[in-house]
């Protein structure tokens, strides 16, 4: 007990103190919901005072943004790694196959289905990219440092894609056990998510590359 308590009382720098109350809050919001939580538990989980978490973070709902913040970042920057030009056409595979990587981790997943249900902005300020923008910005750079316009496809026709695969992948990363499941198959069966998946990156390759109208 005592090595424990000592465990729990190590000296962190502030970066170390903030990484970890992130770290504890992304778990616990996972996996009980944001109104299941709350600072007192998240200090609890980490090992720190009540005050040191309201030190880095003032009040709970600045925690819980400060969660989603670091977690669509995180997701976006590895967007921006896999669209990088590599010589050839990155865009309709490698979109999906990064969504479904984001979307392999389960409890990402749920964060982002509780955001989008409760309507959190994620600190959004009025006249500021969202996310999603940012997102769009990092995939028609490595699209077009491929094909540049006029060959390459539009702003619009990107969006349009953007929108079809998250739609795509999103619902089927909810919905797929019990989906998979009624259709009389097993959702853990090797190969199944990466049928859905194929299928899903010849409709959108045939659509950004202008096949379709």
């Amino acid at each position: 007990m005592a090595a424990e308590q000592q465990r729990r009382r190590k000296r962190r720098t502030p970066e170390q103190a903030r990484a970890e109350i992130l770290d504890a809050a992304t778990d616990l919001i996972a996996r009980h919901g944001p109104d299941g939580v709350g600072l007192r538990k998240v200090a609890e989980a980490v090992g720190v005072t009540h005050g040191l978490v309201t030190h880095y973070f003032g009040t709970y709902r600045a925690l819980v943004r400060a969660v989603l913040k670091r977690e669509n970042e995180r997701k976006r920057d590895l967007v921006r790694e896999r669209m990088r030009a590599d010589g050839q056409v990155p865009y309709a595979d490698g979109m999906t196959r990064v969504l479904f990587e984001i979307l392999g981790d389960e409890r990402y997943v749920r964060l982002w289905a509780w955001s989008q249900l409760h309507d959190w902005d994620v600190g959004k300020t009025p006249g500021s990219p969202t996310h999603l923008s940012r997102l769009v910005d990092a995939i028609e750079a490595g699209v077009h440092s491929v094909l540049p316009p006029p060959k390459g496809p539009d702003r619009a026709r990107i969006e349009t894609v953007v929108l079809l695969a998250m739609s795509g992948a999103y619902g089927y990363a909810l919905g797929r056990r019990y989906w998979q499941t009624d259709l009389g198959h097993d959702p853990d069966e090797p190969g199944r998510d990466d049928a859905f998946r194929t299928a899903l990156t010849a409709t959108l390759a045939d659509y950004l590359e202008g096949h379709t109208p």
